[in-house]
């Protein structure tokens, strides 16, 4: 079960039966899932101050969306699409999880938010407690989260394992020992790299990048340390500096570590021991104080490479999980992905439909969060409107998607339909008249409401 797709379609189900649009944020303010027609008029951004100021209220009741003090500061501030928000906290194991909101866009539906707030508190209660449980059962809300470096800023997950890697990198900012970052391709290992270095002591210094995999073994050691004039055939004649020193005082990271050649690993075991390197055909050793950072997508011990180098780097593991377990954060990856494609694209596109997110959460994502930035691009380039929808995704894409065959666990809502209908029919009567006024508050004809009581077995 993609728990995404869940909520969403849960919340698609809600809307139709109740008549309202509804928006889940998590605690930060960040849009989790949400109407289509909610998307179109608020979009994906809120002001986050907002929640804080309600938070601990449990139901709040905005009776006049932007015009309210806690409203102040909002980009919607004195012009708020929404005539009348219903909205309620969200705990999970003891602690703040997000939001959720029943949204009246139209006067119509305005009044009526407000005239039945209990009756729309006891479905807001209801539906939440439907989300959490999604939550409670899912592998995926209990998995590990990873950071996103893009544009000069993090973007991060919510999780729990979140929280974990960035309390690890503040326990180690001081520390000079080495980490090893795990993960698939594409899952965002250079990013951490970057944030682990401009969240230590060396900050101020160098941050030097080295592809293990793209250097010629027969380049690599004078690459690593240097190399003095004359060493070899078209050797600079004043010699150059190797990655070790040009990170001397700083940070060097050395990503696929594990194509490092057999032959070099002792040399570097011996620099990260002894903190000393020699240029190659040169006599002078030179003492380098550089943190290192190593990173790979295979496992090293199952690979050649020598057991006391792998624990000379693995003094501080980190293992970043793929996408595929972390679909939570989808709707987070995407928003800052569309905002840093803009410019490049030349395309003005707000956000996407839920259609799009949909068929985004139901993919394995083997290329990880590199796949996904170069899906979201050649949307963008094809999209029409200011929405990615899924007519702009790759083919190899959509023929991939199993969306419409994604059931809904734990989520009778065939049960939570027959329970509206028939309160509905206890408030405005079981006659003709009272059935015509039923149909009309769920926006369907009187003819489909005879099919629903018959489908249903509602005694009519």
């Amino acid at each position: 079960m993609i728990l995404l797709s869940s909520i969403s379609k849960v919340i698609q189900a809600f809307s139709g039966l109740l008549q309202v649009d509804i928006a889940c944020f998590n605690r930060e303010g960040r849009l989790i899932a949400a109407t289509e027609d909610y998307i179109t008029h608020k979009g994906i951004k809120v002001h986050a101050p907002f929640f804080d100021r309600i938070y601990g209220n449990h139901i709040t009741l905005l009776h006049q969306p932007g015009d309210m003090k806690m409203c102040e500061g909002c980009h919607f501030y004195n012009n708020c699409p929404s005539k009348a928000e219903l909205i309620q906290d969200m705990m999970f194991n003891g602690e703040k999880f997000g939001y959720l909101s029943f949204v009246s866009l139209s006067h119509h539906n305005e009044n009526v938010l407000i005239e039945q707030k209990d009756f729309y508190t006891g479905w807001l209660t209801r539906l939440k407690d439907i989300i959490i449980s999604i939550l409670r059962d899912s592998n995926e809300f209990k998995s590990n989260h990873s950071p996103v470096y893009t544009s000069g800023k993090y973007i991060f997950g919510n999780s729990q394992a979140f929280k974990h890697i960035t309390k690890l990198v503040e326990k180690i900012r001081n520390s000079t020992s080495t980490v090893l970052i795990t993960g698939e391709t594409g899952t965002g290992k250079s990013m951490l790299a970057k944030y682990i270095h401009e969240n230590s002591t060396v900050r101020t210094g160098p941050l030097v990048e080295i592809n293990c995999a793209s250097i010629p073994e027969s380049l690599f050691e004078s690459e690593l340390f240097g190399y003095e004039s004359g060493a070899f055939t078209n050797a600079r004649k004043s010699g150059k500096k190797g990655y070790f020193e040009l990170a001397d005082n700083g940070t060097l990271f050395l990503d696929e570590i594990a194509e490092l050649p057999i032959h070099l690993q002792s040399k570097l075991l011996k620099v990260l021991q002894d903190g000393i390197i020699q240029r190659v055909g040169g006599t002078n050793v030179k003492k380098v104080n550089a943190r290192i950072i190593a990173a790979t997508n295979q496992p090293l011990h199952e690979k050649n490479f020598r057991p006391d180098l792998f624990y000379r780097l693995n003094v501080i593991p980190i293992t970043i999980p793929p996408l595929r377990e972390r679909l939570i954060d989808l709707p987070l990856f995407v928003e800052e992905m569309i905002e840093n494609l803009k410019n490049r694209s030349g395309k003005y596109v707000i956000s996407c439909t839920n259609q799009f997110m949909d068929i985004l959460s139901t993919y394995h994502w083997p290329g990880n969060l590199r796949e996904l930035e170069n899906v979201i691009e050649y949307s963008m380039n094809f999209e029409t409107e200011n929405y990615l929808s899924e007519e702009s995704l790759p083919p190899y894409l959509l023929a991939n998607s199993n969306v419409t065959q994604n059931a809904i666990k734990n989520v009778e809502l065939v049960g939570v339909e027959r329970e509206i209908i028939s309160q509905k029919l206890n408030l405005y009567g079981n006659n003709y008249n009272g059935k015509q006024l039923v149909a009309k508050d769920l926006g369907i004809s009187i003819r489909t409401l005879y099919r629903k009581l018959e489908k249903l077995q509602i005694q009519f």
